[in-house]
């Protein structure tokens, strides 16, 4: 069955069409300059393509909503689900932790393989609208790793996988005395912040080299894509494309995200980064890759509203990026890092994953998500 969107403003990735969009069998059919006769009228707003998040926390949040406490994970699924639609996100990459040091049962592999058997149980059974998949962040230095990642990432939905070293004095933790005044805060002393440091630089020293290699083997081996994770230096990038990653996830400085571009990598970024007006954790600011011509994605990271945003914002001074570039930065640039190849722009032939967007003082608004042609918010 056939659907038309009319009187919208299409953004296509050279430009924007006022016209119609048709779908047919959840692909789009037809794209007509000027008013169509048929078909649901947009009034005059925007039509983008549906938005892709490579990484967003949000899941985790659903299942465990506070400390210890465990949610039922087919419903935390609904619900992380009906968020995204919302906010006009129809390709979801949910990611999740393996060896990680925070979090504590949350990211043990039973609580694990329960939130994601509950995300495939929910997915089979067609109560998700969006397209999920899983992008499995791993902790390099961890002891864990391998034994997480043997018995997790064979997970049918797996999608993504990314390397991670969140040991203090480097990368996002660049900032010790920052990093060490949350230590601080939860009430450790000196002695017990000397041992934590001490326990982290041993476990980097051991276990960071074999950790990466073994992602990045099997990433290989599933022929699956690799995301580097708050690479800081022109070294880190070298090594993360050495190993096969074609995404720079947050990289923490402007040299880190120059050298990844230079090695072909995509560079994605944090949407709150961009909204918020900088990183909370004091790195270098989205919109200072934006501007130096170094940005090419973001990720919601732990806001899914901020990717609709950030196509928006990018469109205003200081930035004045046009509509297509923009928006491209939260729907084809993470397709294409991802080799999604039938998603991310507005063109025949491409899945009708469609979102329209209402502007009004300063706000996006979403007023309609199809996803493969069917109206699901």
């Amino acid at each position: 069955m056939s659907e038309v969107l009319t009187n919208a403003r299409i953004v296509l990735p050279d430009g924007v069409l006022e016209g119609s969009v048709k779908f047919d069998g959840g692909v789009i059919s037809a794209l007509d300059e000027g008013l169509s006769p048929l078909g649901q009228d947009c009034d005059g707003d925007w039509l983008i393509p549906g938005v892709i998040d490579i990484h967003t926390d949000n899941l985790e949040r659903h299942y465990f909503p506070r400390a210890n406490i465990d949610w039922n994970p087919v419903s935390a699924a609904i619900v992380h689900d009906g968020l995204c639609i919302s906010v006009g996100v129809t390709t979801v990459f949910d990611s999740l932790s393996l060896g990680s040091f925070g979090l504590g049962a949350a990211r043990t592999p039973d609580n694990l393989i329960r939130l994601t058997d509950g995300l495939q149980h929910a997915w089979e059974q067609e109560f998700l609208k969006a397209d999920h998949r899983i992008h499995w962040r791993c902790e390099t230095p961890s002891d864990v790793l391998e034994a997480y990642v043997d018995r997790l990432s064979p997970h049918p939905m797996t999608g993504l996988f990314s390397l991670m070293d969140h040991t203090p004095g480097q990368r996002q933790y660049r900032n010790i005395e920052k990093f060490l005044g949350m230590w601080r805060q939860e009430g450790a002393s000196e002695t017990e912040i000397e041992r934590r440091l001490a326990d982290r630089n041993e476990l980097q020293a051991l276990n960071a080299a074999n950790g990466r290699q073994l992602v990045s083997q099997i990433a290989k081996s599933r022929g699956m894509p690799l995301a580097s994770h708050d690479d800081e230096t022109e070294a880190h990038s070298d090594q993360a494309a050495d190993l096969g990653a074609t995404i720079s996830e947050f990289p923490v400085t402007v040299e880190s995200a120059r050298r990844a571009r230079e090695r072909g990598m995509a560079v994605v970024m944090g949407g709150p980064n961009l909204i918020r007006g900088g990183s909370y954790s004091g790195n270098v600011p989205a919109a200072t890759l934006a501007n130096e011509g170094l940005l090419d994605g973001f990720a919601s990271d732990y806001v899914p509203r901020s990717l609709i945003e950030c196509a928006f914002r990018l469109t205003d001074e200081p930035f004045g990026w046009s509509i297509s570039r923009a928006v491209d930065t939260v729907t084809g640039a993470p397709a294409r890092a991802c080799g999604l190849t039938d998603r991310g722009a507005i063109r025949l032939g491409a899945r009708a994953d469609l979102v329209r967007v209402r502007v009004r003082q300063g706000h996006v608004m979403v007023k309609g998500v199809w996803v493969k042609g069917l109206r699901v918010g």
